[in-house]
C-alpha cells in the first residue's frame, strides 16, 4: 500500500500542476479564482479516493489473490487503450520485446495490427513475412487466435499470442475487408528479418525506367536506398518508380530524411501536439538531392505513417505523381516515455504531422492523382506476385539476368502475373518521357 500511496500523491500533484497551470482570465476576481482551484481540487481527491477503493476491493474480495503491482499494470494498459489504438503501456517484458522488433529480426508471422472499433485489425503485413505469403490482406479482422476470441483483447496480449517458437504454427481466423465469412489461415512462425530495401532494378530497357521498393523505415533505410538509387543511376536510369505499398512505417527522421533526398527546398512535414516541445517543422536541404528526374510514387491502403509522410511532401511539393488507391491514414507520432526507473515506458501519442500544405491526414489518408483500384482477387494475385519477387530477383541476379516488369508466379504452369499498378506507373512515365522530347517543349 506505500508504493499505491505514492503513486496516487504523484498523480495527484501532476494533475493539480496540470488544473493551476492553466491560463486564468485578469478579470476574473481572485475569489473566484480561489474557489473555483478549491473544487478541482476537491474533485481530483474525490476521484482518487474512489480509485483507492477500487483496488482495495479487488485485493479483499477477488477469487484469488493479486498483487498491487499487477493491479497497477492493468490500470496503465486500461487508461491508454482507452485513447487511440496507437498508445500502449510497456513492462519491463513489453520493452525487451520492443527491443528485439526495432533490431530488424525476431521470430514470429510478421504483420503490424492495431484494436479499431473493437477489432484487432491488421495495418499491413510486412512483405516476405510468412503472414504476407499465407494471404493476410490490409484491413483483415482477426476474430480468433487458435480458437480464442480476440474480443477486448489488449494490443500486446495479441502480439504475445501472435509470437512465438520459431517452426510453430498458428490458426488466425480472419474477416478479409468487405467481406462477411470468415476465412482459417494456418500459418508458420519464422525468424523475420526486417529488410526496408528490395527488387531495386531497371523494369523498362528502352525508356530506362527504374523500381524500387521501400517496405519499412529503419536506421539504415535511406543508407540502403541511396546505394541501391546510386546503382540503377549507373545503370542509365532516367526515371524512378517509388514502391510504398505495404509499408506500415517506422521512424519519423528517417522518413523526413528519405523525403529529403527529392526535394531540394521547403516543408517536408511539421508536427503539433498540446506540448508546445512537440512542434516542429521539418525543412528539405538542397545538397545531397538526387537528380530531378521523373517520379511515380505507387501507394495502398497498406501505405501507412512514415509513408505517408513521404508520399504528402512528394506530392505537395509536385515533385512526382502517387498512383494506386488511398493510404491507410496514420498522421500521428508516438513518443516513447521512460517510466518507472527505465524499465517500464508509455508509448504515447503526442503529436499529430501535417503534409507541407498543412492538412492532417490522420483518419483521411492520401488520395493518389492517379486511382488504379485493385478488387479483391486481384489484391490476393498481388501478394503472390510480391511474395515470389524477391526470390525471382535473387535467382536472377545470380544468373546475371533482370527481372522484368511481367514476371510469373511460382511453377511454369501458372499464367504470367501483371502487376496492373506498376504496369500504369511505366506507362505515365513513358508518356513523360515521350512529351519531354517534343520539339518545344520546355
Amino acid at each position: 500500500m506505500k508504493r499505491l500511496s505514492i503513486f496516487l500523491l504523484f498523480v495527484t500533484l501532476v494533475f493539480v500542476k496540470v488544473s493551476f497551470g492553466q491560463e486564468v482570465p485578469l478579470e476574473k476576481p481572485l475569489s473566484e479564482v480561489k474557489e473555483s482551484a478549491d473544487k478541482t481540487k476537491s474533485d481530483v481527491y474525490e476521484e482518487y479516493e474512489e480509485f483507492v477503493k477500487v483496488v482495495k476491493e479487488l485485493q479483499d474480495k477477488y477469487v484469488d489473490e493479486i498483487k498491487i503491482n499487477t493491479i497497477l499494470v492493468n490500470a496503465y494498459r486500461g487508461m491508454l487503450s482507452g485513447l487511440d489504438p496507437y498508445s500502449q503501456y510497456f513492462s519491463a517484458e513489453d520493452m525487451e520485446d520492443l527491443k528485439i522488433e526495432t533490431e530488424g529480426e525476431f521470430e514470429g508471422l510478421g504483420i503490424e495490427v492495431i484494436v479499431k472499433d473493437g477489432l484487432l485489425t491488421v495495418i499491413t503485413p510486412l512483405l516476405d513475412s510468412p503472414a504476407f505469403k499465407a494471404g493476410i490482406l490490409v484491413g483483415d479482422r482477426i476474430i480468433k487466435i487458435d480458437g480464442e476470441s480476440t474480443e477486448n483483447m489488449t494490443i500486446r496480449d495479441a502480439v504475445k499470442k501472435l509470437r512465438g517458437k520459431l517452426g510453430t504454427k498458428i490458426t488466425l481466423t480472419v474477416v478479409h475487408e468487405g467481406d462477411t465469412n470468415t476465412e482459417d489461415i494456418t500459418i508458420e512462425r519464422a525468424k523475420i528479418h526486417v529488410q526496408s530495401i528490395r527488387g531495386a532494378r531497371i523494369v523498362d530497357a528502352d525508356y530506362k525506367i527504374g523500381y524500387l521498393a521501400v517496405t519499412n523505415f529503419q536506421e539504415n533505410t535511406v543508407r540502403d536506398m541511396d546505394a541501391a538509387i546510386q546503382d540503377l543511376m549507373k545503370k542509365g536510369m532516367r526515371c524512378l518508380i517509388l514502391d510504398l505499398r505495404f509499408n506500415p512505417g517506422g521512424l519519423l527522421n528517417v522518413a523526413v530524411d528519405m523525403a529529403d533526398k527529392f526535394l531540394e527546398r521547403g516543408v517536408i512535414v511539421s508536427t503539433k501536439g498540446r506540448d508546445k516541445t512537440q512542434n516542429y517543422v521539418y525543412q528539405a536541404h538542397k545538397q545531397g538531392t538526387y537528380p530531378n528526374f521523373p517520379l511515380v510514387v505507387l501507394v495502398n491502403n497498406g501505405s501507412a505513417s512514415a509513408s505517408e509522410i513521404v508520399a504528402g511532401a512528394i506530392k505537395d511539393h509536385k515533385r512526382g505523381l502517387l498512383l494506386g488507391i488511398k493510404t491507410f491514414g496514420k498522421g500521428s507520432v508516438q513518443s516513447l516515455i521512460p517510466v518507472g526507473d527505465g524499465k517500464a515506458a508509455l508509448k504515447l501519442t503526442t503529436a499529430r504531422y501535417y503534409t507541407p500544405s498543412g492538412v492532417c491526414i490522420h483518419e483521411k489518408g492520401i488520395e493518389p492523382h492517379v486511382k488504379v483500384s485493385l478488387n479483391f482477387a486481384e489484391a490476393k494475385a498481388l501478394h503472390e506476385h510480391l511474395s515470389m519477387t524477391n526470390i525471382d530477383t535473387m535467382i536472377n541476379e545470380a544468373k546475371g539476368t533482370e527481372t522484368v516488369l511481367r514476371g510469373t508466379v511460382g511453377v511454369k504452369e501458372k499464367p504470367q502475373y501483371i502487376d496492373i499498378q506498376l504496369e500504369r506507373a511505366v506507362d505515365v512515365l513513358k508518356g513523360i518521357e515521350v512529351y519531354a522530347k517534343r520539339p518545344g517543349t520546355p
